[in-house]
């Protein structure tokens, strides 16, 4: 399995920080965001290579490949910024080097047991699997109660609630979502965090941006994504790209109520 995390971001939220520092390498307890998503990937032994993009302040991202202690490739979006969608496409030769790969967003912390969730998803079958925690309310997506299939974006409740009949064709349901089985709608939280297999770069176009679109795309060619939920031991996860972000885990850190090292 190979491991891509996604850090050609301009970090637009985290300004003034960023505007001298791409996302990728602002610091978090004295170490850049993207030394902690090598370690966890690295640590974990499911990956026989890791990747990186970048594409703002790429010089320095350069200078931090030369310096890591663990080795990656690193993918220049030299021309303009890609979207989740276009870094597969960019990436495709090393991505489909092996069986199947994980994507990880650069700013996202967590404690997830990756081998194990890599080994879930391998077995599940599924060409790809979101790593998402279940909600009550406030989810970033919706997915099927009763086969765990992604449905849609959080927004796209209402219409899937108001207009799906059992002979609705899947493709009439409006431009995120897919047709739900007779379980229930329920929402998550994407974590950033997604696998894919192999087959699932077929969906995926130069001209793509958001992974969404592709999404969709594969469940209408009869491959919806699933969910795929950690452990509740290994559940802990936290978008750091604000500024009350950085504070936040700053202090739990401190508190020793997170080791981000172990």
């Amino acid at each position: 399995m190979r491991g891509f995390i996604l850090a050609a971001g301009f970090g637009t939220r985290l300004r003034p920080i960023t505007d001298k520092l791409p996302k990728a390498l602002v610091p978090v307890c004295g170490e850049p965001l993207l030394a902690h998503n090598l370690r966890v990937l690295h640590r974990s032994g499911a990956f026989s290579a890791l990747g990186v993009n970048s594409h703002y302040l790429h010089e320095l991202m350069e200078r931090f490949q030369r310096e890591s202690s663990i080795p990656f490739e690193l993918f220049y979006e030299s021309d303009k910024i890609r979207g989740t969608g276009g870094a597969l496409d960019f990436a495709r030769d090393f991505l489909s080097g092996d069986d199947a790969f994980l994507i990880a967003n650069v700013d996202i912390l967590h404690k997830f047991d990756i081998a194990e969730l890599a080994s879930r998803f391998v077995e599940s079958g599924r060409i790809c699997s979101q790593v998402s925690i279940p909600a009550d309310s406030l989810g970033t997506i919706l997915y099927d109660s009763a086969t765990g299939d992604y449905l849609g974006v959080a927004g796209d409740r209402e219409a899937l609630a108001s207009s799906i009949k059992p002979s609705t064709p899947i493709d009439s349901v409006g431009a995120n979502c897919v047709r739900p089985s007779v379980g229930g709608i329920l929402e998550a939280e994407f974590t950033g965090v997604a696998f894919y297999r192999r087959e699932f770069l077929d969906f995926v176009n130069k001209d793509d941006f958001s992974i969404v679109s592709i999404w969709k795309r594969a469940a209408l060619a009869g491959h919806a994504p699933g969910i795929i939920t950690p452990k509740k031991e290994a559940s802990w996860w936290m978008d750091i790209g604000t500024h009350e972000a950085l504070k936040k885990i700053e202090a739990e850190v401190n508190g020793g109520r997170i080791d981000l090292w172990n």
